[in-house]
């Protein structure tokens, strides 16, 4: 790969950048990039690359990797433009610190491997999605927290990503490890291929609050066995195909899930139940203050 500019903190400077380069200095872009067989790779801390309103894209084939690769990096900002046709738009892997905020981030399908979403977190603590369109991305998810902590998901247009009708979430929390202690918030989260949201297996303390979850083709809400203390509050879930907000059972070698609080919920509309938990009696997950028409057992209706 190429690189461009000086390695260090300062002033961001116009330049015309080609596709496989590799950023070491802040950068302003000055055009579109692409199609790309390789995307950008931003190879230092501290860098903001500004999109300038301009788009870096893809190859409608897969192959390419992610659009915008930050890896092992620390205190780096990618703004303000589009990434489209990739495998995933922005990939953070083994990062912290990070900031991707007011990108259109449209249309990256991956075709199996570890890319298939529209911003993939892999393994970083401490990042920042806020304030995108991320659309038509796939076959994964819009968002996906993969043995990712302390990430703030917060004010994103998560829509139509549904490239795979049986797979493509809104935002996963998934596992391997598990994903813990990220903040998920004021989120509008529509028309995924299947679940708004979901806590893979063992994800704990999580925060779910003040989203729109809308006419997603499974759950719009759910919490997958073993996770714990995740707290899911002042949500709008409405009219997805299966539960509004499903607290799973046990399954395979992770208990029930635990500790959870499900608070002041609004969630109508929804295909089966409104508000579900997978233990008879709830277990130690707390539900409280929660509207629905429907839930099963009666435990989701406690004030």
């Amino acid at each position: 790969m190429l690189s461009l500019g000086v390695a260090g903190v300062g002033p961001a400077s116009a330049a015309h950048v080609a596709c496989g380069q590799t950023l070491v200095a802040s950068t302003v872009l000055d055009s579109n990039v692409g199609p790309c067989a390789t995307g950008i790779t931003i190879g230092a801390d501290n860098v903001t690359l500004d999109l300038n309103g301009f788009t870096i894209s893809g190859n409608p084939t897969a192959g390419e990797g992610p659009g915008i690769l930050l890896r092992g990096r620390t205190g780096a900002t990618v703004k303000n433009g589009t990434v489209t046709n990739f495998d995933a738009g922005v990939a953070i892997e083994r990062g912290s610190g990070n900031t991707v905020t007011g990108m259109q981030i449209l249309n990256n399908r991956g075709a199996g491997g570890d890319y298939g979403d529209g911003v993939a977190v892999f393994l970083s603590n401490s990042n920042r999605i806020t304030n995108n369109q991320i659309r038509n991305n796939g076959q994964y998810s819009g968002v996906g927290l993969i043995g990712s902590a302390f990430n703030v998901i917060d004010g994103n247009q998560i829509t139509d990503n549904n490239q795979n009708p049986n797979n493509t979430s809104g935002i996963r929390v998934e596992n391997g490890p598990a994903s813990n202690d990220n903040t998920i918030t004021n989120n509008r989260v529509v028309n995924s291929g299947l679940d708004g949201i979901q806590v893979f297996a063992g994800g704990s303390r999580n925060v779910i609050r003040n989203n729109q979850v809308v006419g997603n083709r499974r759950e719009g809400i759910t919490v997958f066995a073993g996770g714990n203390n995740n707290v899911i509050e002042t949500n709008q879930v409405q009219r997805n195909g299966a539960h509004g907000i499903f607290i799973r059972a046990a399954a395979g070698n992770f208990p029930a899930p635990a500790g959870n609080q499900i608070l002041r919920n609004y969630s109508v509309g929804n295909v089966q139940f409104d508000l579900r938990d997978g233990q008879p009696t709830c277990g130690t997950n707390q539900w409280h203050g929660n509207q629905g028409a429907t839930g099963t057992p009666p435990c989701v209706f406690n004030p």
